[in-house]
């Protein structure tokens, strides 16, 4: 039986497009890194390894995926303070609306594993959840070292708005907005019911 040259390339596209979906998923040696979002929200939200790459940094920021005996972490600096210029998350994580809208009017804790690293490691973060429009937590400030440590922090989200139903959780790597590097190895939130702390390797 004869087909048609267009339903032939139809067929051709396709074909190529599952081949290649399957040879990234499973081929040997491929590390496939699955979305941190993938879960329920109310099981809470664990972001580390590759997957902090989903994080961005506000103008004057910097935030690149690194590894250290094969272990992926985040590091970030800051080359201005929270104070100057505009009003900024910082180096944030970016909620869906159904995570945001989950979390709104509860008590969450929120956790990122940090350290102060690099040449020049910052001594002092600050963490702080956004809801634009309906109300931002205050900056918890956390002392950092050379050693991973979680920084904590709790806050009930407002309700989400019909306009403004978007969070962010964000970090501020440098206080004195002098570019020294802090890293993120986890960000975790739960509810405030759930343990927000995992044991340290």
């Amino acid at each position: 039986m004869l087909i048609s040259d267009r339903l032939f390339y139809l067929l051709a596209v396709l074909f190529a497009a599952a081949l290649i979906a399957v040879s990234v998923r499973y081929w040997p040696g491929q590390d496939y890194v699955t979305g941190p979002f993938s879960g329920a929200p109310e099981d809470g939200l664990v972001v580390s390894g590759q997957q902090l790459g989903v994080m961005q940094a506000a103008q004057g920021l910097t935030a690149q995926i690194m590894e250290e005996d094969g272990v992926a972490f985040l590091r970030t600096a800051a080359g201005q303070s929270p104070t100057d210029g505009g009003r900024s998350a910082g180096v944030f994580l970016t909620l869906p609306e159904t995570f945001s809208a989950a979390y709104a009017k509860t008590t969450i804790e929120i956790t990122m594993i940090l350290r102060g690293a690099g040449p020049d490691p910052s001594p002092k973060v600050s963490l702080a959840y956004y809801a634009p429009g309906r109300g931002n937590s205050r900056r918890t400030k956390c002392v950092l070292t050379g050693q991973w440590q979680p920084c904590t922090m709790r806050y009930q989200p407002p309700p989400a708005g019909e306009k403004n139903s978007v969070d962010y959780l964000g970090l501020w790597p440098d206080l004195d907005g002098l570019s020294r590097t802090a890293d993120i190895l986890e960000v975790r939130v739960m509810p405030a019911g759930k343990s927000a702390l995992r044991a340290l390797e």
